[in-house]
Order: structure tokens, then C-alpha cells, then sequence
């Protein structure tokens, strides 16, 4: 029976998540929080589907773009996550948010004409009449293009306050900017720029405070003095969130047991046209509990937070010091690349090749010490391929995430010991 396609993807961050500390209602919220996100960008999807299905000269180009964005809008107006209205606080109390999107749109059939005129381009420039030696060489290498690369689009902001859904101002700063990434006051004085259809909107300070996330700073800020005190030094501590490692706390906070970070990923194919696919990929968050100094971790870096190219799409979640440090998605992306070949003619009819490229780096390059012994890179990713398959791992108990299936079934996955069972 040939494996159903997988045509998005959902996570809500990783981390020590287990089991004992998850009440069967705090699960049922967050495996519910996850369908919400995954018939948001679902809906996306589908409704560009019927609509090519109606008008063969649909034009949907930004689909899978649309789709990823809905997914992650829906999470940051979640306050289970750490995105958006679920976000922590910082050292000075103040809430500052990052996200990215990227995407890439792939033709085969306008790309195979375009190799065959930049090959007789550059059949002409070499038969052409004697020249410059100088001359005919620079041709020769403005005319050549191998490999002949798709072109991929991305945007990104880092350290913005009062943003609703950072994740449409990073989108907006793709398509309504020659930039890739802005930050702080710039890109909210970019934001407060955009038209009304960017669906960019300003939130009151009161809009994002919760009280378990004020309590988890002051928390960190209790522990951080009793440190100092002990220490006779200053040190400086960040908390992730659900990082703990305390049973008791982990039922009364949950979220200070994981890597808040929400992201996703989707394959858009037209009906119409099995020779043009879209990747997209977006990730989004509220950073860590008490970071200081305005600290930017991997989420809105394009390459080690969030990847895609005309093979796959990668959201990741974890330490973003070291996915930062590995460029983690990218390197996920290249070592798919290399297992089959740039244009993927030699990938498996599952996702044997994506997930052994997602376990090299989760699992290796990942979890290496660094140069003081100490073993890091906690987290996890969920990849999806040109063909639908679809691998998502973590180096940790566990792992919020979904994912649905192109006629609409849906699955969701917590905790370590489903990733046998459900992959």
C-alpha cells in the first residue's frame, strides 16, 4: 500500500516533557492546540486545491506560504506556546519576539527550458569570435549556471514588542522588502508602514502578560540572587521553557519544561501541474525566560532555525546557541541533498533518506561537546520532503508536534516513546 503524502506540519517546542508531569486534560489542550494549528494551515492548502481544480490558469504561487503562516499565527494567539501572546518575559520585563519564513518554488518545466538556453548561451559565447581571452571567460561565467538553482525567498524579524503575529511581519518583510531580516524599533517602524491586508497589528502590553509566564521570570530571577549570594560572583541564568526538571513543578507549570519555539512546514503541489511544487517554512518565538542584552537565538536565522529549498522544508526548536552554532536546518537540508542527489532523483519512496539526515544532526552533530566537555544542542525538527514524506525527531523526552495527511487526517505526537509507533 503506497504511504499517504504528508502536506504540512506543526511543533510546539521540545524538551523534558514527560509523561508523569502531563495530566491527561493538559495533554487533550495541547494535542487540541496542535489540531487547531493544523487545520488552520490545512485549510489553506485545500481551499488553493479546489480552486486549482476549478481554473487550470490558477496562478497560486505564495500557497504553501499562506498555509505556513496560518499555522503559526494560530500558535502565536495560543497561550500554551511560547509565541506571540504565549511569550516570556525577559531580564527587564519586557516581551521581545522572533520569527522567519522562507520558501521555494520549484517548476521543472520552466527550469529545464532555462537550462537549455543557458546551455546554448554558453555554446555561443565559446564559439563566438575571438575575443579577449579576459572577455569570453567573464561570458562564459555570467551565461553558465550549474547547479541551476531554484530561487528561494525569505524574511525575518528579531527583537520586536507589541507585534500580535511576528510571523506576518517577517512575511511581510519577504514580500514588501528587498531584506531579509529587521530588527527591533526598525522593523516596528516598518510594521506600523505595512497596509491593512498584511495583517500586521499592534497589541497593548497587557495583550501578552500571563501570569504563569510573569511568574516563571521571577522565579529565575529568585533563583539567579540566591546563586549570586552563594557564589559571591555574579552569574548570569536563563531558563528555557519547560526546562525544569521537577515533577511537582512540571504539573504546576508546564510551560517551564520545554523549548518554546513554534513552527511549520508544507508542501504545496497544484492539480494541475505535478511538475510545480512549494516548499514553505516558518518558526516563530518568544525567546528564553530572563535572556538579557536584547540576546537573538536561531528561530528568525535563516539556515538554523528555519530552512527551505527546493528538496525540503525544516522548522526546528531546541538550545538556539547551538543550532545557531551547527546551522542545524541548513545542515539537515544539505545532508538530504547529498543522499540524493541536487535534484532528488535518487530519493526513497519514504522518508528512510529524510530521517537519516534529520538523526545525523539531532543526534550527532547536535549533541558534540563543546569546548568546555559540556554536551548540549537539546531539541528536535520536523522535516518535509518534495514527495511528501514527512520525519520530525528529538534528543529529548519529547517533542509537541502534528502533522496531516493530503486528505485532510490528521496525527499528533508528545512524548519519545510515539516516534516508534507513529513513524
Amino acid at each position: 500500500m503506497p504511504q499517504k503524502r504528508v502536506v504540512l506540519a506543526v511543533h510546539g517546542g521540545a524538551g523534558i516533557i514527560l509523561r508523569s508531569a502531563l495530566t491527561p486534560e493538559m495533554e487533550a489542550e495541547y494535542r487540541s492546540a496542535l489540531q487547531d494549528a493544523l487545520s488552520a494551515g490545512y485549510a489553506v492548502l485545500d481551499r488553493s486545491s479546489r480552486d486549482d481544480a476549478s481554473n487550470s490558469n490558477s496562478g497560486q504561487e505564495d500557497v504553501a506560504i499562506d498555509a505556513v503562516e496560518a499555522a503559526v499565527r494560530c500558535m502565536e494567539d495560543c497561550t500554551l506556546f511560547n509565541a506571540g501572546k504565549g511569550s516570556v518575559f525577559a531580564h527587564d520585563g519586557h516581551i521581545r519576539c522572533d520569527a522567519s519564513i522562507m520558501s521555494c518554488t520549484f517548476d521543472k518545466a520552466a527550469y529545464d527550458s532555462r537550462d537549455a538556453s543557458c546551455d546554448k548561451a554558453e555554446d555561443d559565447t565559446i564559439s563566438s569570435d575571438k575575443e579577449s581571452s579576459i572577455t569570453t571567460c567573464h561570458q562564459k561565467i555570467q551565461k553558465r549556471r550549474y547547479p541551476k538553482t531554484p530561487h528561494p525567498q525569505a524574511g525575518a524579524i528579531a527583537g520586536v514588542g507589541n507585534i500580535q503575529n511576528p510571523i506576518s511581519l517577517a512575511k511581510a518583510v519577504m514580500i514588501h522588502t528587498t531584506h531579509v531580516m529587521l530588527i527591533g524599533k526598525g522593523a516596528e517602524d516598518f510594521a506600523r508602514q505595512l497596509p491593512k491586508e498584511a495583517r500586521v497589528e499592534f497589541q497593548p502590553d497587557e495583550y501578552f502578560w500571563t501570569e504563569r509566564r510573569w511568574k516563571q521570570l521571577v522565579n529565575v530571577r529568585e533563583s539567579e540572587k540566591e546563586e549570586q549570594q552563594e557564589q559571591t560572583q555574579q552569574v548570569m541564568k536563563v531558563q528555557l521553557d519547560h526546562s525544569s526538571t521537577s515533577q511537582q513543578e512540571g504539573r504546576d507549570m508546564l510551560c517551564d519544561r520545554k523549548f518554546g519555539t513554534v513552527g511549520c512546514i508544507a508542501l504545496y503541489q497544484p492539480d494541475t501541474n505535478e511538475n510545480t511544487y512549494q516548499l514553505a517554512s516558518a518558526t516563530s518565538t518568544g525567546g528564553m525566560t530572563n535572556q538579557r542584552y536584547h540576546r537573538v537565538g536561531d528561530s528568525p536565522i535563516i539556515g538554523a532555525g528555519t530552512y527551505a529549498n527546493h528538496l525540503c522544508a525544516i522548522s526546528c526548536t531546541g538550545h538556539g546557541e547551538w543550532f545557531l552554532r551547527c546551522v542545524a536546518a541548513h545542515d539537515i537540508a544539505k545532508r538530504l541533498e547529498y543522499k540524493q542527489g541536487y535534484d532528488g532523483t535518487l530519493s526513497a519512496a519514504d522518508n528512510t533518506l529524510l530521517k537519516k539526515a534529520l538523526e545525523e544532526v539531532i543526534f550527532g552533530t547536535l549533541m558534540s561537546e563543546d569546548h568546555a566537555g559540556e554536551q548540549g544542542g537539546d531539541g528536535g525538527a520536523i522535516v518535509l520532503d518534495k514527495d511528501g514524506n514527512f520525519a520530525a525527531d528529538m534528543n529529548c523526552p519529547g517533542m509537541y508536534h502534528g502533522w496531516v495527511y493530503e486528505d485532510g487526517e490528521m496525527e499528533t505526537s508528545i512524548f519519545w516513546d510515539e516516534r516508534v509507533t507513529k513513524q
